[in-house]
């Protein structure tokens, strides 16, 4: 059964730090946040799945920091970040990751059968793990950003410890972006979905799901332009079906 299975999320956590050049060099929007991806050809030649990073600039005063954080485990980038200070480099960033999740089936959500609410109604239970696609995702998705950063001049770039030694997530971050996706799955297999390609459910003359939980795939964007463009599509096609 398929119901309540492929549950994604899209994990988040701060993944480093960087040293830049200037930011200004970089298109920011109204939070003053620059914010990358990678192209579907990088994506292909790493094989990895999708990924954003948003990049935050920090307070003069952290870049002192960073450096004498350097200090102790990368001397050599210390020292050469030491040694710009005097001419271009004056700026300093905080990156946040947060990348697509690969639909799993045993990534679900389901109701408790011992635990219930207040009021005697189950309580929900989630089933919820990162894949090793998603861990190299991530670490290689930072190495692609630091590389293209230090080959354009543009700085540099120290990823989290916790991702280039392959630790546990953070449990004091974001964790996750808040979009719950999946769970009702949109496909043309019954034993692998629950709404069809016009979101009704598989064997229902009248039931249909509109949202993120029929999406197949997660991607790393927000989810809610395409909840919406789904939320339109699905009126204008009860329009045609059901008499008024």
């Amino acid at each position: 059964v398929a119901l309540g299975r492929y549950w994604m999320e899209h994990p988040t956590f701060e993944g480093g730090n960087a040293i830049l050049a200037s930011y200004s060099e970089f298109e920011v929007d109204a939070s003053n946040e620059a914010f990358f991806s990678p192209t579907l050809a990088a994506m292909e030649r790493l094989q990895i799945m999708n990924f954003g990073i948003r990049l935050i600039e920090s307070p003069y005063p952290n870049v002192k920091k960073l450096i004498a954080d350097l200090a102790c485990t990368a001397p050599n980038m210390a020292e050469w970040m030491s040694s710009q200070l005097d001419q271009r480099l004056r700026c300093a960033a905080q990156l946040y990751v947060a990348w697509e999740q690969a639909p799993l089936a045993s990534n679900q959500i389901e109701l408790s059968k011992t635990g219930v609410d207040h009021a005697g109604v189950p309580r929900i239970e989630l089933h919820w793990k990162k894949s090793p696609l998603e861990r190299r995702t991530v670490l290689e998705g930072l190495r692609l950003f630091g590389t293209t950063m230090a080959q354009k001049n543009l700085g540099r770039v120290r990823i989290d410890d916790w991702i280039s030694n392959g630790g546990d997530c953070p449990t004091n971050e974001e964790t996750a972006g808040h979009h719950h996706m999946g769970g009702t799955r949109m496909g043309t297999d019954v034993s692998k979905s629950v709404v069809d390609a016009n979101c009704k459910v598989h064997g229902m003359d009248n039931l249909y799901v509109g949202g993120s939980s029929v999406f197949c795939t997660s991607g790393q964007c927000n989810p809610t332009t395409t909840i919406t463009a789904l939320a339109c599509r699905l009126g204008e096609h009860l329009g045609k079906v059901i008499a008024v």
